[in-house]
């Protein structure tokens, strides 16, 4: 069995471990940025395969505690069989964290890893392997932090967000693609359900959204870092080859109910048209310009899941940043039946948006991060015609500025 460790975005590891769980990792352990579990080469190609929140499916060579200086970091290192994956034929590069220990920037660490693995290589009469930063055929995960050092092996190659749809189109302040699928699975965005993004932005979102519904791999049209290894096991082979015609034998050719993407901005426009086209979705997301608060339902008790706009694409003009919250808000709650969730840092979202008094109920709650900045997933379930509302008081939302509190979910 081979240690397994895939990396993700920040609090969207429990989505990562749902997804492992589910394509048969065992000793599955959530961490705030990674999943450790444990499989066997099927389960790494079928990881990249069909991962849809993660960013690097890594294997582990070594794992030691007690590592105090760099005397014992190479000594540990020395003994890592690196020609199991490299020869001098082949590329290589090192991807260093560093935190606590002897080696205190990370490039140095890269090039003192570089040279021990070179230095072997030659030793066993294997060649002198050039490094390449840019498209390695073997790229090593370095991790020493304080006394715990980590050697692992990239079996991903290019990040799993990079799914190929969004390339050249980038637009104001994207969502990675694994944050948008993080976020749909999170808030159980069923498939089922009609589904509208109405500021759809380059349509992250509606495309992720519409890849659920079909089933569609996000690793279908690509190829990953260990089909570059020179020295790769059959049953690697052997598993990416049953994954591909897996993805291709499970995916529908009709979406389970209509997904649409609106905003008013142009720009936004001529990229969502874009990014749809190269996910092979034109004939199958509807897209118009139109104001969000304005925007129509695309059927009976849709699912509306936007990342709502915090200053960037409104301006500095605060008043017209609160007025469009209140006014969607508004919008919102005449939606029958509807489940509205909304992403934003801005801090007072969840005061302006002034959902929670007509939910259905506990609204739910999960803190983010969008860059550097803090986030939160909010989700309502909004009462559909007939519903008799319990006696309980509903509660208010808090003050502007304060976050959610007593009912965050964990994410």
């Amino acid at each position: 069995m081979l240690d397994v460790i895939v990396t993700c975005a920040r609090a969207t590891a429990p989505a990562v471990g749902h997804e492992l769980t589910a394509l048969g990792a065992t000793d599955v352990v959530v961490g705030d940025a990674a999943v450790h579990c444990r499989g066997d080469w099927t389960l790494v190609a079928r990881a990249n395969m069909f991962l849809r929140c993660a960013s690097r499916v890594l294997v582990r060579l070594i794992a030691h505690d007690g590592i105090v200086d760099e005397a014992a970091a190479l000594d540990v290192l020395e003994r890592v069989p690196v020609e199991d994956w490299l020869d001098g034929k082949g590329t290589f590069c090192i991807d260093s964290h560093t935190a606590g220990t002897a080696w205190n920037h990370s490039l140095f660490a890269s090039q003192r890893t570089k040279d021990v693995i070179v230095d072997r290589l030659r030793r066993l009469g294997r060649g002198r392997p050039t490094v390449d930063l840019q498209r390695p055929h073997v790229r090593f995960v370095l991790s020493w932090v304080r006394e715990h050092l980590e050697l692992s092996v990239d079996t991903s190659g290019d990040p799993l967000h990079r799914r190929g749809y969004r390339d050249g189109v980038e637009g104001r302040a994207p969502m990675r693609e694994t944050l948008a699928a993080a976020l749909l699975a999170t808030a159980n965005a069923p498939v089922d359900r009609p589904f509208l993004d109405p500021c759809c932005g380059t349509g992250t979102l509606v495309i992720e959204q519409a890849w659920r519904a079909l089933k569609r791999a996000p690793g279908r049209d690509r190829r990953f870092g260990f089909e570059r290894w020179s020295s790769r096991t059959p049953e690697l082979d052997r598993a990416i080859a049953m994954a591909r015609t897996e993805a291709k034998d499970t995916e529908l050719k009709a979406l389970p109910a209509p997904i649409h993407a609106s905003d008013w901005h142009r720009e936004a426009i001529e990229h969502v048209t874009t990014c749809v086209a190269a996910a092979g979705l034109t004939d199958l997301i509807t897209i118009e310009r139109i104001d969000a608060r304005e925007a129509p339902m695309p059927g009976e008790r849709p699912v509306v899941f936007s990342n709502l706009p915090f200053g960037e694409r409104l301006g500095e003009n605060r008043l017209q940043l609160e007025g469009f919250y209140r006014t969607f808000g508004e919008r919102m709650r005449t939606i029958d039946g509807g489940r509205v969730v909304l992403f934003s840092s801005l801090p007072e979202a969840r005061w302006l948006l002034n959902l929670d008094e007509v939910a259905v109920g506990k609204p739910r709650f999960w803190k983010f991060s969008a860059g550097d900045i803090d986030a939160w997933l909010m989700r309502w379930d909004l009462p559909y015609s007939g519903y008799q509302p319990s006696e309980r008081t509903p509660k208010k939302p808090r003050k502007p500025g304060a976050a959610p509190a007593g009912d965050v979910s964990g994410a």
